[in-house]
């Protein structure tokens, strides 16, 4: 069996649609904070920090550092 790269793109999104319509609220946190968590792992420090720091902002960007035992001025 061989599917096209349009109906192989389908067959994702269906599957994708049908295992979200499955999860409860909890299950679903966990796995976004999966996801989440290893996509920002490929992710280098100065990439992070400046994608929350355009996010979210310096202040939320130091709290967040801080939180880590990290000094947010050595980092910012």
């Amino acid at each position: 069996m061989t599917l096209n790269s349009s109906q192989l793109e389908e067959l994702i999104e269906n599957y994708a649609s049908h295992v979200i319509e499955g999860l409860d609220n909890d299950s679903m946190v966990s796995m976004l904070f999966d996801l989440l968590t290893r996509e920002y792992e490929t992710y280098t420090e100065a990439q992070l920090v400046g994608e929350i720091q355009e996010l979210y902002g310096d202040e939320l960007t130091a709290e967040l550092i801080e939180s880590t035992g990290a000094d947010p001025d050595t980092i910012l």
